[in-house]
This record gives C-alpha cells, structure tokens and sequence, in this order.
C-alpha cells in the first residue's frame, strides 16, 4: 500500500485492521436454502455475504460483475464511514454500525450493503455474530421467501435495530443500579460509568442519521409497496428507540450531576468538621501562647495546683464549645 492511494479517487484501499482472508458466501432461499461460493449466477432472490474485506481483487470482481461505482466501493473499504444510505438510482448503498451484547462484552461491528433489484450483498469485516437469527430466517421464514429482496434489506435493518434495543435494555439496569451506589452507597464506579456513557453516546450518533436518512430511501422504487407497512415498523421502532436514548442521555446527566453533588456535600462536611476542631483549639492554642510566654514574674505559674487548674480550665473549654456547637446543630 502506498501513501498516495489515501488520496487517489476510487483507489480501493482497505482501511480496517481484520486480516481475514475474504469469503463470499451466495445465499439461494427462494425455495431451498441452499449456500455456494459461485456468485455469478443468479436468482430471483439472492444474497450475497462477502466476509473478510481484506483480498481486495475479489471484492473488485463483484463491483465488474454488477456494475458497481468505484467511489462506492471505495467507501466499503473504509470502515470509519458515517452511517448513510445512498440513492444510486439503480440500487442503494448502506453503512452502518452496530452495538450489541455478546455474552458479558460490549461489541462494535460495521457492514455495509448493496440492494439492487433482486439482489443484496453485505460486506463485513469479520463474522457477523449478530446476524445469526438471519440465517434461520433464510431457511424457514415463509414470508422471506414471498416478497422481493428489499424484504431481506427490512429484516437486517430490524435484528439491528432490535440489537440496539436490547442494549438500551441492558445500559438502562446498569444505570439503575449506579443510581442506587449513588443514592444509597454514596459511591460510583467512575471507570463503569463513562463506559457506558461513551457507548450510549456512539448508539446516539450510530442510530439518530438512520431514521432521516431510511425516511428518504424510501421514495426509491426498488421499495415495494408490500414492505411499506413494515419499514414504517421500522421507522416508528427507529423513533422509540430516538427517544430512549434521550432519556438515558438526560439519566446519564443527572446521575453525574448527582454523584457530584454527593462528593460536594462530603468535602463540605469534611471542611465543616475540620473548621470545628481548629475552633475548638483556637483558645487552646492562645493559652498555651499566653502561659508559655517567658516573664521573670508570672505569679499564676507558681501556684502549687497550677498545672492542674490549667488543664481543668481548658478541658472545661472544650466541653463549652462542645455543647454550644451541639446547640446549634453545627455537627449535622
């Protein structure tokens, strides 16, 4: 790779760090569900899943096969791109992200798509666990197999929304439980919490372009009119989704603001009760001075119970303090 193809137009460059080699996987679910490597013949339905962006030649060689533009492909190859959706007339080109819960982990995936008229190819930098529930669609889902290839294009567009969904389940318990620590405790993990805030921030800017940019994709005609009522699903699915992440953005907030108040009203109470103790040994501190001056004649230092009336006197202080402080409920 040279520095100059960064710069060069419709230079396809991979820009990802997965070095898997590529494989192309051609989906044939119109009536059996059968998987090939051959992506030359067609069917009235296909999908095509190219896995491993790294062999760029082999991508190359679908762009020639279905005529696609070079910027396009380009764009693929870089998978820092926006989440888009593209009208090239004759067919639509996606990016997207996903965030979803494996297991215990939190994890990113990009993919983008190419939908033509009865074909949809899906390129990914790595296995995409969260299409996992596609697969068994393609084999037994009766309605996938009726309706045209812009169907397919719904169902991925759906398992990611509700992905997102499910992890806007699982941040909403954990930001549940930091308002208990905070309530309760008094305490937050700071390294969980702007974790998770950074996440939901990354789902923010992930799903909020999708609802306008899918919103305008629609006019295209490779929509058809049967699958409307299901991207208005979609949509109206988008559009709660919008609104949850607001809600856990202004929670998020709140819970900072709380937290700080918290560690605010701590420090305050520690700055009150040192303030308290150096009032109480203010006077001390003066009559230690003021006996400990160096007179020839200090009459009261020569007493014979002195010493004793000395430290009586100041214990006697202290309790005063003590219990005018008490009085007017200074150590609340």
């Amino acid at each position: 790779m040279k520095i100059k193809d960064y710069f060069t137009p419709k230079s396809l460059v991979y820009t990802g760090e997965v070095q898997r080699e590529t494989q192309i996987k051609h989906y044939h679910y119109e009536n059996k569900l059968t998987i090939t490597n051959d992506f030359s013949k067609l069917d009235k339905k296909s999908y095509i899943q190219v896995i491993g962006l790294k062999d760029v030649s082999s991508i190359e060689a679908i762009k020639n096969h279905f005529k696609i533009d070079s910027l396009v492909l380009e764009d693929v190859l870089n998978v820092e791109q926006r989440v888009k959706i593209e009208d090239k007339r004759d067919y639509l080109f996606s990016v997207f992200h996903v965030i979803y819960k494996d297991k215990e982990k939190v994890k990113e995936d990009y993919l983008s798509i190419l939908l033509l008229k009865d074909t949809l190819i899906s390129f990914h930098e790595s296995e995409p666990l969260f299409l996992e529930p596609l697969y068994g669609l393609l084999d037994q889902y009766k309605e996938l197999k009726e309706h045209g290839i812009d169907y397919l294009h719904y169902q991925i567009l759906d398992i990611i929304t509700d992905l997102h969904l499910d992890f806007i389940d699982y941040s909403s318990v954990l930001l549940e439980s930091f308002e208990e620590d905070i309530l309760e405790l008094k305490k937050l993990d700071q390294e969980d919490f702007y974790t998770i805030r950074k996440q939901l921030l990354r789902l923010k800017g992930i799903s909020s372009p999708l609802y306008k940019e899918l919103t305008k994709a629609l006019k295209n005609p490779i929509f058809q009119e049967d699958t409307k009522p299901y991207y208005d699903d979609l949509l109206d699915h988008l559009n709660r989704l919008e609104e949850r992440l607001n809600e856990q953005r202004e929670l998020t907030r709140h819970l900072l603001d709380l937290y700080m108040n918290n560690q605010s009203n701590q420090m305050n109470q520690i700055m009150k009760t040192l303030t308290l103790f150096s009032a109480i040994f203010i006077p001390l501190s003066f009559l230690t001075g003021f006996f400990g001056m160096n007179f020839k004649y200090f009459e009261a230092l020569e007493q014979k119970y002195g010493l004793e009336v000395f430290i009586l006197g100041s214990l006697s202080l202290v309790l005063l303090m003590l219990y005018f402080f008490k009085r007017n409920n200074y150590f609340k």
